[in-house]
C-alpha cells in the first residue's frame, strides 16, 4: 500500500515539474545578480549596525562601571 502511494506521488511530481516554466539564461543571471546585490547591501548594513551597537554598549558599560 505504502509503495503504491510512493509511486503515485512520484508520478504526480513528474507531471507537475513538466508544467514549470524555467527561466532562461538572461533571467537567471539578472535575478541572481539582484539577489547577490541585496545580500551584500544587507550584510554591509547589518555589519555597520553591529559595529555601532557594539561601540555604544561598550561605551555605556565603561561609563557605568567607571572604566574598569
Amino acid at each position: 500500500m505504502a509503495q503504491a502511494k510512493f509511486w503515485k506521488f512520484l508520478s504526480e511530481v513528474r507531471y507537475e515539474v513538466k508544467k514549470v516554466s524555467w527561466p532562461n539564461r538572461k533571467q537567471l543571471l539578472s535575478t541572481t545578480t539582484a539577489v547577490i546585490f541585496v545580500l551584500i547591501v544587507s550584510g554591509a548594513f547589518l555589519g555597520l549596525l553591529d559595529i555601532l551597537f557594539t561601540n555604544v554598549i561598550r561605551n555605556a558599560l565603561i561609563a557605568l562601571t567607571g572604566g574598569m
